[in-house]
């Protein structure tokens, strides 16, 4: 038996299951395929605040508390090639893919600046551009830019008939020689698996007018805009004219539990800055997942709209506004009405390689093409492999509050497979701690804060 538990996947689950697990003292070792940790929460996990309400008053990890864990390491760029062995004591085999960037990064962006690569940075939803040479967020962990090869002009590596970045980087940092694939074998007692879910793009609206007009935006562009770390310091504005909007509209293609929770979240957020109208259109029944009473309490908490229509279209008007028309089933007209904003709240689905993890570790997927649990014990965390647990949405769409809930779960029962006697002894005596401290309210007069975040962003130096 060893020490050790191995988590894949680096979102809330799992960096809540490595706290947990670091915290009772276990060596915890983190893959996550991105060049960065945090999934979906990445840019919320630089600052205490970013996260609001959408936590439902729980606790974030931050990048500081990870980074000063020497319980924990982590593998960027990575996945799991195989895996041997049985509860107590399995052999992990890491698979991880080259940086080409050292941790002798400063970060100082002259690399970025010479870099003539220019890509869409889907870290901002496609709403800001990087280069071949990045880093996707103003903070990140790991802090070194990495160097995105499958764009970069040096493909494959060392041919370099560009070589602009290496010519002006003074601390040496980036080498083409590194090789670009490396192999590393741990030994782990349990495995909890937590690779989050994958947002669907907005090529599917098409016909409901996205990419007609830039104030029909998708969920997942409205989410980074309302993230203080982001690309318009925290506040919704249009993108048309960087206006704030006074009327937005979030249109639900299909009523789930966990859309009507994304919808509402951002409806929250919306009004609490100052949004005159926030209103949602249902476009199709909710499913069995969500009851009537529910959808009016949760209206009624944020203050939103909500309609029930059909037939939906929006399009450019007059005044720097969309014209949106659909038919209301409930008054059974149909209807006009005016909008500085239209979000299309995007669905969601398993992340790309779910089957590949599934495989490699020998469990099977549910009817949704998510991991399948073992429902005999009523966790929800359990597979059909003993000591092979899961968290999160990696069994399907979970609220952040639903997602910590099992990660902790998952973590106390990834310990329970762990050797006492091994357990490392220079943990704090703090098992089953927060990941951070309380979350404090922000104070009202915060405002020049935000500003200066707002023109941080502006000015570029954030990205």
């Amino acid at each position: 038996m060893t020490d050790s538990v191995l988590i894949i996947g680096s979102g809330v689950a799992g960096l809540n299951a490595a706290i947990e697990c670091a915290n009772a003292g276990a060596k915890v070792i983190v893959v996550e395929r991105n060049p960065i940790v945090g999934g979906k929460l990445a840019a919320p996990m630089t600052d205490a605040t970013a996260i609001g309400d959408r936590a439902e008053g729980e606790k974030i990890p931050l990048f500081d508390a990870l980074a000063e864990n020497n319980n924990i390491e982590i593998f960027t760029m990575a996945s799991l090639e195989s895996i041997d062995g049985g509860p107590g004591n399995f052999t992990a085999t890491i698979h991880e893919r080259a940086r080409f960037v050292t941790d002798a990064c400063t970060r100082c962006k002259l690399c970025r600046a010479v870099c003539p690569v220019v890509l869409g940075n889907e870290y901002d939803a496609g709403l800001t551009f990087r280069k071949a040479i990045y880093t996707p967020m103003s903070e990140t962990l790991p802090e070194a830019y990495v160097i995105d090869i499958e764009n970069c002009l040096n493909t494959p590596p060392n041919y370099l008939p560009c070589n602009r970045c290496v010519e002006v980087c003074d601390d040496d940092a980036i080498h083409f020689d590194m090789a670009f694939d490396t192999l590393h074998e741990r030994h782990v007692g349990a495995v909890i698996l937590a690779p989050g879910f994958q947002v669907e793009g907005g090529a599917g609206f098409a016909e409901l007018g996205y990419g007609e007009h830039p104030d029909i935006v998708t969920s997942a562009e409205l989410q980074r805009l309302l993230e203080s770390p982001g690309p318009t310091g925290g506040y919704a504005s249009k993108p048309s004219n960087e206006e704030y909007p006074d009327k937005v509209l979030l249109v639900l293609d299909y009523l789930s539990r966990f859309g009507l929770y994304i919808a509402a979240s951002q409806a929250h957020q919306l009004i609490k800055q100052d949004v005159g109208t926030v209103a949602v259109l249902v476009l199709a029944q909710p499913d069995t997942s969500v009851g009537p009473d529910e959808i009016t309490r949760i209206a009624a908490e944020t203050g939103m709209e909500v309609r029930w229509g059909m037939m939906f279209r929006a399009e450019a008007s007059t005044d720097d506004q969309l014209q949106v028309s659909y038919e209301d089933r409930v008054a059974r007209k149909y209807v006009q009405d005016f909008f500085d904003m239209v979000v299309l709240c995007t669905d969601v689905s398993p992340p790309d390689g779910l089957a590949e993890v599934a495989e490699t570790v020998g469990i099977e997927l549910n009817d949704d093409g998510y991991l399948a649990t073992d429902g005999t014990n009523g966790d929800g965390i359990a597979t059909s492999k003993p000591a092979i647990l899961v968290a999160g949405c990696a069994s399907g769409p979970k609220t952040i509050r639903e997602s910590i809930d099992e990660a902790r779960a998952a973590a106390s029962s990834a310990i329970e497979r762990l050797d006492p006697r091994v357990l490392s002894g220079d943990a704090p005596d703090t098992a089953g701690a927060p990941a951070v401290e309380p979350k404090t309210e922000r104070p009202p007069d915060d405002m020049q804060q935000q500003i200066e975040k707002l023109l941080y962003a502006l000015i570029g130096d954030a990205r």
